[in-house]
């Protein structure tokens, strides 16, 4: 199922995912992405760029920090690193595995990105996070992951590029700015002074009002 007004943006330069909702940002993640650079290659362990979709999702309900290994999640729990660096690839929590829509970029042959599994997961090395660590994959929080995969459904687009080009809005912002203004306008309406004239002090107020008699 494809779900329209739903995007992924993910940012290699910023370590960031960010979620949007009609091009309004909704949420923002940091992340992890391959330790070995950008590349789309089969055996280069490198995250790809372009156009990609959620293809799968694996991991509904299962305990947070569950660890996934030969294409199931195990009832082991894994022990989340936040000081060092942990060479164990693990991946725990969730899964939302991609694939590519741009043949020869990350589609087909050895540039596919779903044969090569590239997937947005939870990970043990929660303490790289925000740098560049993995083995290809786009690593998670996984306390992050759980809601980000409760957010989307198959079919999502993924945009995987080196920053963030587009201007992207937060949807709180915007939800302000939206009422600031009405609120100005109906004040307006009503005669009403802007806020902003009565907080000068009283002698610019008085010549305000002096011009405007």
């Amino acid at each position: 199922m494809v779900e329209l007004g739903k995007k992924i943006l993910v940012s290699i330069a910023d370590q960031k995912l960010l979620l949007l909702q009609d091009k309004i940002k909704i949420a923002e993640y940091p992340i992890s992405t391959s330790k070995f650079g950008i590349g789309n290659k089969s055996g280069s362990k490198m995250t790809p760029l372009g156009y990609h979709i959620i293809k799968e999702k694996v991991g509904d309900n299962v305990p947070q920090n569950s660890i996934y290994k030969d294409d199931n999640f195990t009832k082991e729990i894994a022990v989340i690193d936040y000081k060092k660096i942990d060479e164990d690839d693990l991946i725990t929590s969730r899964v939302m595995k991609l694939v590519g829509l741009e043949s020869g970029i990350n589609k087909g042959g050895e540039v596919d990105s779903f044969e090569r599994g590239i997937w947005i997961h939870g990970t043990v090395a929660e303490c790289d996070i925000g740098s560049p660590a993995s083995h290809g994959c786009i690593r998670m929080k996984n306390e992050d992951i759980i809601k980000l995969y409760n957010m989307v459904d198959i079919g999502v687009s993924v945009e995987i590029k080196m920053e963030l080009i587009e201007k992207v809005q937060d949807m709180h912002k915007q939800t302000t700015k939206r009422q600031h203004s009405f609120r100005l306008a109906n004040r307006r309406e009503k005669g009403v002074f802007d806020n902003a004239l009565w907080k000068l002090g009283g002698k610019e107020r008085r010549k305000k009002e002096r011009r405007k008699n």
